[in-house]
């Protein structure tokens, strides 16, 4: 696996009512502390949860079998960037224009 840093969006689905035990879970986990987890939000649709990870696919891969090991998702799908097809910040400054 490659050592460069990388992106994944990782789509949870959680057994209905089990928020709190994600919570927890979360947490006693450590991972919004974690470095590699960028972000994690509750929605709604067809997945629960959504977590940013950032880093090596390998820390990202350990993080998100971590991730399953818990009996309340039900399922997860990730969704991994690839190399940059544009720079960002050119094409938010030409938004602006």
């Amino acid at each position: 696996m490659s050592t460069e840093e990388s992106r994944a969006y990782v789509l949870i689905g959680l057994q209905p009512g089990k928020e709190k035990e994600f919570t927890e879970y979360v947490l006693s986990k450590g991972l919004l502390k974690d470095i590699s987890v960028e972000r994690m939000d509750f929605v709604h649709g067809s997945f629960d949860v959504v977590v940013l990870f950032r880093g090596t696919m390998k820390s990202i891969d350990a993080r998100i079998m971590e991730l399953r090991k818990a009996t309340f998702i039900g399922r997860t799908e990730t969704l991994l960037c690839f190399g940059e097809m544009f720079n960002w910040e050119d094409i938010s400054g030409r938004l602006n224009e």
